[in-house]
């Protein structure tokens, strides 16, 4: 990456800092906190969230989402690993470092998330967060860093825990995301 691009990513690695910064507990939130871990709520949740949240990240500039139900979220747009087709998943993410940490719970239902396969078959994706459109590289963690990682997603949202307690024959596949580049926009 050449000093331009690195200082454009660096830049826009800023201005999402900014905006985490922004975030913070809402109504809105603390309600998704106590129905979340539900299994009606994440029935209904797993097909409606897929459709409103990206609507709501575009129409909102990406501001609304992440303010509103007050946690960290971002669009990740991957290749369809059986399609090769585009694919958006909405999901909370936590960081380590200028990374961002992504986790396929699939509401602690009994098969992994289609996007956590779509990044194994291609690890070059790209993710929104607020306003911005980053390039990244995904590297599944191993188990030690799952356990090292998982607290971070359990403070951010409860409900991950009781999701976790529902599989008991995988565990979730927890990604790395490496920001690599700016998106053209």
């Amino acid at each position: 990456m050449n000093l331009d691009n690195q200082n454009e990513l660096t830049q826009a690695l800023q201005r999402v800092g900014a905006e985490e910064a922004r975030i913070g507990p809402t109504l809105a939130g603390s309600m998704l906190r106590k129905i979340g871990p539900s299994r009606l709520f994440a029935a209904v949740y797993r097909h409606l969230g897929p459709m409103i949240d990206p609507w709501l990240h575009k129409k909102t500039g990406g501001r609304i989402g992440s303010r509103l139900y007050g946690f960290t979220a971002l669009l990740l747009c991957t290749t369809g690993a059986k399609s090769g087709k585009p694919r958006t998943s909405p999901l909370i993410y936590a960081r380590d470092g200028d990374d961002f940490l992504v986790v396929g719970t699939n509401f602690g239902t009994k098969n992994h998330p289609a996007w956590t396969a779509n990044l194994r078959a291609q690890p070059r994706a790209a993710i929104e967060v607020g306003q911005e459109r980053l390039q990244v590289e995904a590297e599944q963690l191993d188990d030690a860093g799952f356990a090292q990682h998982w607290p971070k997603f359990s403070s951010i949202y409860p409900g991950y825990d009781a999701y976790l307690k529902r599989l008991t024959d995988r565990t979730p596949r927890m990604f790395r995301l490496r920001p690599v580049g700016v998106e053209p926009g």
